[in-house]
């Protein structure tokens, strides 16, 4: 009997390599499965979340929900004859229509593929459990075998323990091995739950796909259609447009004004389109009532210097019939150019004091906040001397 638990025995713990690899299967299956399950709850329950309204209605909306009823209410905002605010309520309502469809869709998911993986995870909670159970039985039934070593051949109480440890781990270990292979066997119902999945995603997307195909002619009906500008849809356009010709005109007046060239009449001269006030020559005498008369060279009394013997040069008079608001007018001269004022003189660059900069020699790491972390080589600019141990305050320039 010794000989048969004690030494060359071999129990179903000897397989080994067989079994742990079924068992590392069997554990990678349980964790894609757990991370699949939480991803579908996270993606299901991401759609099925409400926010507040975006028109401060304080309600409870869906996020397609909320869009649709703000486009809804942009469009409907907006002129019947706004080819914009018809294609806005259109999308909005289809937006609405897409926010059914899609609880539709998550309501099938949590009756098909969700049910399926949490299916399956009670089972791999029936696996982890015998799991345990077989880690346990291979500890009682080596701590046995270590005292039957230990006993005498002929104590007939340890070899009936060890004898029920034996048989306790075995019933065991077959019962893990055939959860492992009905989990296997189940993968058909799994790949049917899976397969649930894509056609409730694929009807869902087909469906929303269908109601935006729907609403492409109306987007082409409005891209196509023209409206008349405002100017001409509202009462306001045309008195606007008389503003804006008498504006232009008052403008053009103000900047083009006509000049008015002084008419003066003379013998053999032509008529003077300059001010009447203007220099008079060298030796000639300023008449100030404003009025010219013919002179020649007998009014010698009236000039000073050598020009009494020249004659003098002819001045027309105004005409006595020039119109009253013609002379208050005063023609446009052109005004003077100046030459341009000489440059202001350059003011001194004032000169700014030399930094003190001092070059890291060696790293050194902040402990304290407020500390400048520095590497061997950089340039460290110097602002002021804190206290005599040799800290300093400054900035990095060059690292």
């Amino acid at each position: 009997t010794g000989e048969l638990l004690g030494h060359s025995s071999t129990t179903r713990a000897d397989v080994g390599d067989d079994f742990r690899d079924l068992q590392l299967e069997t554990d990678n299956r349980h964790a894609g499965t757990e991370c699949t399950q939480t991803a579908l709850l996270l993606y299901t329950n991401q759609l099925l979340k409400k926010k507040e309204a975006s028109d401060n209605t304080k309600l409870k909306l869906y996020l397609l929900e909320n869009l649709g009823s703000a486009m809804i209410r942009l469009g409907s905002s907006l002129p019947k004859d706004s080819n914009y605010g018809r294609a806005v309520e259109t999308l909005g309502q289809t937006e609405e229509k897409l926010n059914e469809l899609q609880l539709q869709f998550v309501n099938r998911v949590k009756e098909g593929w969700l049910p399926e993986l949490q299916r399956s995870l009670d089972d791999f909670k029936q696996y982890v459990t015998l799991q345990k159970k077989l880690e346990t039985r291979r500890s009682e039934y080596d701590s046995k075998m270590v005292k039957f070593q230990k006993a005498r051949k002929d104590n007939i109480t340890v070899e009936d323990e060890l004898r029920t440890a034996q048989v306790r781990y075995e019933d065991t270990y077959d019962d893990l091995g055939r959860r492992m292979m009905d989990m296997q066997d189940a993968e058909q119902e799994y790949l049917r739950g899976a397969f649930s999945f894509y056609e409730a995603q694929m009807e869902y997307h087909q469906r929303c796909y269908e109601q935006l195909t729907r609403i492409r002619g109306a987007f082409d009906e409005c891209l196509r259609a023209k409206r008349l500008p405002a100017a001409e849809r509202h009462p306001i356009g045309a008195s606007l447009a008389t503003r804006k010709s008498q504006s232009a005109l008052k403008q053009s007046e103000m900047t083009t004004g006509a000049r008015h060239p002084i008419p003066f009449q003379g013998q053999g001269t032509n008529p003077l389109g300059r001010s009447t006030s203007y220099r008079t020559a060298p030796g000639h005498q300023r008449n100030d009532s404003n009025q010219f008369s013919d002179h020649n060279s007998n009014h010698g009394s009236n000039h000073n210097g050598s020009h009494g013997s020249q004659p003098l040069p002819q001045l027309a008079r105004a005409q006595s019939d020039f119109a009253a608001s013609e002379k208050s007018r005063v023609p446009t001269v052109a005004p003077r150019r100046h030459a341009p004022p000489p440059p202001a003189p350059k003011r001194p660059v004032e000169s700014q004091p030399a930094r003190l900069l001092r070059k890291a020699l060696y790293e050194f790491e902040p402990k304290e906040l407020g500390e400048l972390p520095l590497n061997t080589g950089d340039i460290v600019a110097v602002e002021e001397c804190i206290d005599s141990d040799g800290w300093w305050n400054g900035e990095l320039v060059y690292s």
